[in-house]
């Protein structure tokens, strides 16, 4: 493992019963054919927390996501796997619940209405329409998960001696603290929301009852983590109306008898990890594709899901607006896009994804030539052809509405080789962090992200290469473990407050 102070973070977990609560666990089982095959999951919390977990053989309960899932939960007593199952190092206990109720709280409540929320997405004027079936999703799916998940954590707390050492993840849970809290009153509680804390005010679309069950879930919680500061200040704000207490200058809420640690821990990338894999066979073998498509072009690059809070679209039209000033660079760059479609199940994502491959065609259609297009889409879910691309991109633009953090412009930036220029949203997660090395964009400006384009082809070679550098030793100064070592020092450091305090 590569925690800082590891061995005290490992000393002070040796006695515990260590488990995580997520919606989306970090192994999947592919059900095919009569043939099972499990698949690790993707992304920065899996990699970070499993060398944790199979140290302390502890258990990380997660939504049953596929038939797979399901079918091997069943095999289990308490739909507990064992993983491997002939010597375990770890278990996965698999939430399983009928797919009406499962959608209704993933699907209707968690995404769109939550996502939509805290994303700034909704069109207020005209949506959302918070009707009956959103209030009944509420009940019959997003509380009834939620409960169901909090008697998991309950059952698990009490299955050996150690003391539970409960850390939850995200936007789909935030009724389980409460939960938990009825029946465990001295566990203690922690829990991460990986996406953006809105203004108060705009939390006020949600219907009162909605507001004040997701307050006091969360406050039920002895540390509460956002990625940075300023999503801490937009919650203690939300806490303005409803909370007993809120000290400001600590940080802390006090309600209902409970104290609430809030705090900002910005998350990183595995730069070591990333760096051997963009050095792999399957890499190599990807750069292929991407350095067939560059050619001698300068290559822009974006990578996303088809989510909403990305705005793709907007980064396309902006694309557009600058071939058509500089119709110089026609022939001479090359736009790849790659990632996959998101969510596919929601109306409004599937309707996203056929816009965007509607702009992508329009942009084809007006200005490819010969054998030569300005747009090169590669849809798929591929992290091996996303990195080799990170090695070959002349610039990426990394432009959402709005994100928790997007750790996109760090992991491409340590692999880079063409002194990459990165044109960055304002309202990133990330961009107060790296902001002094990109070429920052109002997400909604079309004409200054086109603008940004011509000042990334036109930049300097020196300039380049400074901004890169800098980028890489502000990623190198903070990575993924420092952003689980540091929750760790302080769940540590309030518990003992804590038990003192007793």
């Amino acid at each position: 493992m590569n925690y800082p102070h590891e061995k005290e973070i490992l000393e002070f977990l040796k006695d515990k019963n260590l488990i995580v609560v997520s919606n989306r666990g970090p192994i999947e089982f592919q059900h095919k054919n009569d043939d099972i095959k499990i698949k690790r999951g993707a992304g920065g919390l899996v990699s970070t927390l499993l060398p944790l977990m199979e140290t302390l053989n502890g258990v990380w309960i997660a939504s049953a996501m596929t038939l797979g899932d399901a079918v091997v939960a069943a095999r289990f007593p308490g739909n507990r796997v064992p993983i491997p199952e002939r010597d375990p190092k770890f278990w996965v206990q698999f939430v399983v619940e009928e797919k009406e109720r499962y959608e209704e709280y993933y699907s209707v409540i968690s995404n769109p209405l939550l996502w939509f929320l805290q994303h700034y997405m909704w069109n207020s004027p005209y949506t959302p329409d918070i009707d009956d079936n959103i209030h009944q999703a509420w009940e019959k799916g997003y509380l009834h998960m939620n409960k169901k998940f909090a008697d998991h954590v309950v059952e698990e707390s009490k299955r050996n001696d150690k003391e539970p050492m409960i850390m939850l993840q995200d936007y789909h849970l935030y009724l389980c603290p409460a939960i938990i809290r009825r029946k465990l009153r001295k566990t203690f509680l922690s829990h991460f929301i990986h996406i953006p804390w809105p203004q108060s005010d705009y939390f006020k679309i949600l219907p009162q009852y909605m507001r004040e069950s997701i307050l006091d879930g969360l406050l039920a919680n002895d540390l509460l983590g956002f990625h940075i500061p300023r999503y801490v200040d937009n919650f203690l704000g939300t806490c303005k109306e409803f909370a007993d207490k809120i000290d400001y200058e600590n940080q802390i809420v006090h309600y209902n008898g409970n104290e609430t640690h809030v705090k900002s821990y910005p998350i990183s990338v595995d730069s070591e990890g990333i760096k051997n894999l963009a050095a792999s066979k399957e890499v190599l073998e990807k750069e292929k594709v991407v350095k067939r498509i560059k050619g001698d072009k300068f290559l822009f690059y974006r990578t996303d899901r088809t989510d909403l809070s990305k705005n793709i679209i907007r980064g396309f039209k902006a694309f557009n607006i600058f071939l058509e000033k500089h119709p110089e660079y026609l022939g001479k760059v090359v736009f790849l896009t790659t990632g996959k479609p998101s969510r596919q199940q929601i109306k409004e994502y599937r309707n996203y994804s056929n816009d965007v491959q509607t702009i992508i065609k329009e942009i084809n259609r007006k200005y490819a030539r010969n054998n030569w297009k300005p747009v090169e889409c590669l849809f798929k879910a591929d992290y091996n052809l996303v990195v080799a691309a990170f090695k070959n991109y002349d610039c990426i633009i990394v432009n959402p509405i709005s994100d928790g953090m997007n750790i996109v412009p760090k992991e491409a930036a340590v692999v880079n080789e063409e002194n990459g220029v990165l044109i960055l949203s304002e309202t990133a997660g990330c961009f107060d962090e790296i902001k002094k090395e990109a070429i920052p964009v109002n997400p909604y400006d079309i004409s200054q992200t086109a603008e940004a384009f011509y000042q990334a082809i036109t930049m300097g070679e020196n300039e380049r290469k400074k901004r890169l550098i800098n980028l890489n030793s502000i990623v190198a100064n903070r990575n993924i473990y420092d952003w689980i070592s540091d929750q760790f020092r302080d769940i540590k450091s309030i518990r003992n407050k804590m038990s003192m305090t007793v």
